[in-house]
């Protein structure tokens, strides 16, 4: 299934928004950003069956690591390079269609990124799933907040947490 990316081209008069993402980013380490990302997990294994809902949540856990940095560098008003932990970078052209990338693991992927509405949204979508990871600034521009969602046709809900992140450069 072929899914192509709605969101407006940025235009001049978003670029200075758009050009406030660019830095380097990482990962608070709070208490906050740990209990989010398990209460996130937790509460879609706790809808599963009971005989493989423990097996589930162990697996989950595992596999679902907070990303630690985000890089981001805004090279025009249209094309943005964005990097997580080991990904990337990768550019992408602002608002156009998905493009087929590696994946984070090395599995192929098709991606794409969009800002609209001052933030900035990165779509995954993988072998068996999607994720949706949505870029917003604090005021000051000093924080950044990434709120992931993590969707299957194995799992019976989404899974969503938020994870604050510092700017360092």
């Amino acid at each position: 299934i072929g899914v192509v990316s709605l969101a407006p081209r940025a235009t001049r008069s978003q670029t200075s928004s758009l050009e406030s993402f660019g830095g380097t980013w990482a990962l608070g380490n709070t208490a906050r950003n740990r209990r989010d990302l398990e209460q996130g997990i937790d509460s879609v294994a706790d809808q599963m069956n009971l005989f493989i809902r423990e097996i589930a949540r162990g697996e989950m856990h595992r596999r679902i690591r907070p990303d630690r940095r985000v890089t981001i560098r805004v090279e025009s008003e249209t094309r943005v390079s964005l990097g997580i932990d080991e990904w990337g970078p990768h550019r992408f052209e602002v608002g156009s269609a998905m493009a087929r990338l590696p994946g984070p693991a090395g599995a192929p992927i098709r991606a794409s990124l969009a800002f609209r509405d001052g933030r900035l949204i990165e779509r995954e979508i993988h072998g068996q799933g999607d994720r949706t990871n949505v870029f917003t600034l604090t005021s000051d521009e000093s924080h950044m907040t990434m709120a992931a969602r993590i969707g299957s046709n194995q799992l019976p809900d989404d899974i969503r947490y938020r994870l604050t992140y510092t700017r360092i450069r």
